[in-house]
């Protein structure tokens, strides 16, 4: 782009100084070349593409001597696709292990030991439903959210239920505007550093 525009340039004012030249720019002809000028400038110039808001994680805590046992549900979510809500949901277990706060049941464990209870786990919003499935995989506590669209924002809601008492122990909602990129590699580890605070 920068070599066409380059050479645009050099034409226009080779054929400027070639008319200068020979004395017979006339004011049509120099406002002419002025016009061309302004619309090349126009067309090649630059644009920034918007920046995009980072979000802002906080710095993790030092982790417990005694650490909990948990499992993570998947996420639910409207207006984003399941192939996200998964990326999602997985990033979410990894960070969720990388703040050392927690010893984490491994997905496939859980949804092995789910499926023989003929447990469906798609659904189970409500804190009955949650402690039920919770007692079944026998943790201490799960983690459970949702993830929805609206426009291009993001609003999240994650929190973590104790399987004995029923109660929520922490809860962490956001929300965030932009690609779901940065809601993947940045929010996700805001989300569990921040469950652990």
């Amino acid at each position: 782009m920068t070599l066409i525009r380059n050479k645009a340039l050099l034409f226009l004012f080779s054929l400027c100084l070639f008319s200068c030249s020979s004395g017979n720019v006339g004011y049509w002809e120099f406002k002419l070349l002025e016009k061309s000028i302004d619309t090349l400038g126009n067309i090649f110039k630059s644009e920034k593409p918007p920046a995009v808001k980072k979000i802002e994680v906080p710095k993790a805590a030092n982790p417990p001597s005694i650490v909990s046992y948990i499992a993570v549900s998947d996420l639910d979510g409207s207006e984003v696709s399941s192939s996200e809500i998964k990326a999602l949901t997985e990033r979410l277990r990894s960070e969720l292990l990388l703040t050392k706060h927690f010893k984490l049941l491994e997905r496939g464990i859980m949804e092995e030991i789910l499926k023989e209870q003929g447990f469906q786990q798609s659904g189970c919003t409500t804190s009955e439903c949650v402690v039920q499935m919770g007692q079944l995989v026998n943790v201490e506590k799960i983690v459970v959210g949702t993830i929805n669209k609206i426009g291009n924002t993001y609003s999240s809601s994650v929190r973590i239920i104790d399987i004995t008492t029923g109660s929520i122990d922490k809860i962490v909602s956001f929300d965030y505007t932009g690609p779901i990129d940065e809601l993947l590699k940045r929010g996700m580890k805001k989300i569990a550093i921040e469950l652990t605070l």
